[in-house]
């Protein structure tokens, strides 16, 4: 199974893809998405009529960085102090996932008091610098953390080239399981240029 651990939709405030093309991308490329909001979990009942396989999650701004909360049920408010989101995902059996950590260049967690507080840390962000995910996936290994992929897309063409490799069958899609699977994953990850995505952004080309 290929899952692309960080995506979002045009329920996201900068998003431009749309819960069906997202469908659609999915099917294509096999790559199944976490649907990652900004501070919303909108998309997923729009995405589930198109009965494509899907982890449910939410990327919350808290007031240390952004934290993605896996297999949400219940949305986190922005703004809300970190420990605070940390505990409202582990109290409806999500996983904490910090995306981007170490990115000062936007909202990452860059104290590593927050990496040590959750679950998986994503060391391959496909719109972060190299050196960023370089010393989160350093931080990781020295503290035993789970490491994921995620692409970050917004647009379209962003989706498919970035994913966690796992040995895991779609009915398997929970978080025990899932935890369990990432021991043994493989990262591919391929980096969005800066240029094209200020290009599609300017004159609105998403595809």
């Amino acid at each position: 199974m290929r899952i692309d651990f960080h995506v979002h939709t045009s329920h996201s405030f900068d998003g431009r893809i749309s819960p069906e093309e997202l469908a659609s991308l999915s099917k294509k490329t096999g790559i199944i998405p976490a649907i990652a909001d900004h501070n919303t979990i909108s998309a997923h009942p729009e995405f589930r009529k198109f009965q494509i396989p899907f982890i449910p999650a939410e990327e919350v701004e808290t007031a240390q960085g952004d934290l993605i909360g896996l297999f949400i049920t219940e949305p986190v408010k922005k703004g809300v102090d970190f420990y605070e989101a940390l505990d409202s995902f582990r109290s409806q059996g999500a996983i904490p996932y910090i995306p981007h950590m170490f990115d000062s260049l936007r909202p990452g967690l860059v104290k590593e008091e927050y990496g040590k507080a959750a679950d998986i840390i994503e060391v391959f962000n496909a719109r972060s610098l190299e050196r960023f995910d370089k010393k989160a996936e350093e931080f990781a290994r020295r503290e035993g953390k789970l490491m994921a992929a995620g692409s970050d897309s917004h647009y379209p063409y962003e989706f498919g080239t970035t994913y966690t490799e796992l040995d895991l069958t779609p009915d398997q899609l929970q978080p025990k399981p899932l935890l369990k699977a990432l021991k043994t994953a493989k990262i591919v990850g391929k980096r969005t240029s800066l240029l094209k995505r200020k290009i599609a952004k300017y004159f609105k080309i998403y595809i």
